[in-house]
């Protein structure tokens, strides 16, 4: 059955299942979000994060083997960006989930919702990507939003430089989400995505694992039950895999722009979880932020 998923192609799928695809993918990263925020009292969050991708790294392999001992020559070759990859990967992940210890699961779904205008900056200013007019107000006016989250829309919170650490710590894991979608076009191409994504996982979970066994001495071991294992295979399967497939496919059919215009979503179901099941409140500047976020986006990748 994964090896049918993992073989399917563009041509496989109408564009309303694509768009059906993408919203499912969005509202999985919402409920990574959510999930990770909800457990962090029981679960420490690096631990939790070192398990979930080390995890898809054991289910990916057994479907990957054969492409991986053939062409094993060409992954050593690629072995420096594909471990960036997994640094910057994991790494952001990692720290995206560390964040929630700080901060809301609806301020980090609405900051994470403007990677791709971040991912646009970044190609701009590290590549030399032209951007029109409207896209550069796109990008103003989602780091305006940005702005307004963080601050809480408190003047004196700018003036003071008295700002959540945890909203400062998901800003920084999308700017590594963004440095990992401009080294894409660096990937090698005589690999199959899931061999590269496999050793990718596995690089950027070894490098967090120094952080994880900290965690588990200075602060609190991995709690291991039935409910843990079950929430590391919920994250590892639907988040770390699927969501990654579904989003891969997708695109192929529909393109990157329409596409990235879906993270829109995400705020929107990330509130709407957290109010659910954490019991969060939703204020003026979550509304007014998210409203910034979305046009920034809209403008940025409307003509992309």
């Amino acid at each position: 059955m994964l090896k049918k998923i993992f073989n399917l192609s563009g041509d496989d799928i109408s564009v309303r299942q694509a768009y059906v695809l993408l919203a499912t993918t969005v509202l999985f990263w919402a409920i990574g979000i959510v999930i990770a925020r909800g457990v962090r009292e029981e679960i420490p969050l690096i631990g939790l994060s070192f398990w979930r991708w080390f995890a898809a790294t054991l289910i990916l392999i057994p479907f990957v083997y054969s492409d991986l001992k053939n062409k094993f020559d060409i992954v050593k070759a690629n072995l420096r960006i594909l471990t960036i990859q997994g640094f910057l990967m994991i790494g952001s992940g990692t720290l995206l989930f560390y964040a929630l210890n700080y901060t809301t699961a609806i301020n980090a779904t609405i900051v994470n919702a403007t990677q791709p205008v971040v991912t646009v900056a970044f190609a701009w200013l590290i590549l030399g990507d032209r951007l029109k007019g409207i896209q550069m107000l796109g990008i103003v006016s989602a780091f305006v939003g940005i702005g307004v989250m963080i601050s809480r829309a408190d003047l004196n919170t700018i003036s003071r430089l008295n700002f959540n650490i945890g909203d400062l710590l998901i800003i920084i894991a999308i700017m590594g989400y963004a440095l990992y979608s401009i080294n894409i076009r660096k990937m090698p191409k005589d690999i199959s995505p899931f061999t590269a994504l496999s050793v990718i996982l596995f690089a950027g979970s070894m490098l967090i694992l120094p952080f994880y066994v900290v965690e588990s001495i200075y602060v609190k071991p991995f709690p291991v039950s039935l409910l843990t294992i079950s929430i590391i295979l919920i994250l590892a399967l639907l988040i770390s895999i699927a969501s990654l497939v579904m989003w891969n496919l997708a695109n192929s059919v529909v393109g990157p722009g329409r596409a990235g215009m879906f993270v829109n979503l995400i705020p929107v179901y990330g509130t709407i979880l957290a109010i659910t099941f954490l019991g969060e409140s939703l204020f003026i500047y979550h509304v007014i932020g998210t409203a910034l976020v979305c046009v920034g986006i809209f403008l940025v990748l409307r003509n992309h």
